[in-house]
């Protein structure tokens, strides 16, 4: 009786670890889907207040004013360290606050030019490539076969939206061609953001990161609202509340998408991310009135199985490792976390 009570409890602890060992695993395709809901609603907002009259640096300076706003609470309570501990630390923040901000206006200013969905297949379609090839550079860091099968297979479902769109809009040739080359333009710098942030959280908190980046951009959008536009102070509710629910949003998604930096190479949380383009178009349906063609469908069936094969490889390659950390502390030994591919 005793032998079984003792089994019993041996087997409640075994299924309490494995439970454990799951969901520490699933830190990042969960963090990387909330955020990618989060971004999904912050491009709609983009979209539905730039509809209501607010011009495009301008509304790129509500939503560091709101960023910066949500970032100041977050610093007072979880006080982290704002300067780092050697020049390298210091020129890194720096260098990541300027790319950041030049990014994120790409990205926003590219949802006045396109659909939201198509500007984020073309940013989401480019960002893994660019942002695998500059982390394999400067962090060393390695993809396996099965993630590049499934980020490729994400490619091609996104090559096939943008084409699906490209064929669905009326707008003009110049008009066309701008709403190609600013989010091109934003994958291209949206790769290095990406592991300047990984580089920089590996001594510094994500919440110092965005403080720069906020304060920075808040500032820089403020002058460049006045330098080049007529600002547009007064608005409906309505539009106030799309720009509000833009800020928020934006702040949040940053917030959850920095942790899973933490915690995933940098083309892999990329790549979980491109999640966001069915999400965007499926929000451009119900919120814009764009519906999606046959060729946007297709695409968004590749799309999803890709992402879904790198989500789930990425969660059980996290499982095993985390299963085999636990029985080596079990057997009292101290084993280091590695990354593995």
């Amino acid at each position: 009786m005793v032998l079984s009570t003792k089994r019993d409890d041996l087997d409640e602890d075994a299924s309490d670890d494995e439970k454990k060992a799951s969901l520490k695993a699933a830190r990042g395709p969960l963090l990387s889907l909330g955020a990618t809901i989060l971004f999904a609603f912050s491009a709609e907002f983009t979209a539905l207040s730039s509809k209501g009259g607010i011009p495009g640096f301008q509304l790129l300076f509500f939503l560091r004013l709101a960023q910066l706003l949500v970032i100041l609470v977050c610093y007072l309570i979880f006080r982290p360290k704002l300067i780092g501990e050697n020049r390298r630390q210091n020129f890194l923040l720096l260098l990541e606050t300027i790319n950041n901000n030049v990014a994120t206006a790409l990205v926003y200013l590219s949802f006045t030019y396109a659909a939201p969905g198509i500007a984020f297949g073309i940013i989401q379609g480019a960002m893994p490539l660019f942002t695998g090839c500059i982390g394999f550079i400067f962090l060393k860091e390695k993809i396996g076969i099965i993630p590049c099968c499934g980020i490729l297979i994400s490619i091609i479902g996104v090559a096939l939206v943008s084409i699906g769109m490209a064929n669905q809009t009326t707008d003009s040739t110049h008009a066309m061609v701008v709403s190609i080359l600013l989010p091109l333009a934003a994958a291209f710098t949206k790769g290095p953001d990406m592991v300047l942030a990984r580089a920089i959280m590996k001594d510094m908190s994500g919440i110092t990161i965005l403080v720069y980046i906020t304060l920075l951009g808040t500032v820089a959008q403020l002058i460049l609202t006045y330098s080049f536009e007529t600002p547009f102070w007064v608005m409906s509710a309505e539009t106030a509340g799309y720009v509000a629910g833009l800020g928020l949003s934006q702040a949040i998604a940053m917030l959850f998408f920095l942790a899973v930096l933490k915690v995933e190479k940098a083309a892999i949380a990329v790549a979980l991310r491109t999640l966001v383009i069915p999400i965007t178009i499926l929000l451009d349906y119900l919120i814009l009135s764009k519906v999606p063609t046959e060729l946007k469908w297709a695409g968004l069936s590749l799309v999803l199985l890709g992402t879904i094969v790198v989500g789930i490889y990425t969660w059980r390659t996290h499982h095993e490792d985390q299963k085999r950390i636990d029985l080596l502390k079990k057997l009292d030994f101290s084993p280091q976390e590695t990354d593995t591919e």
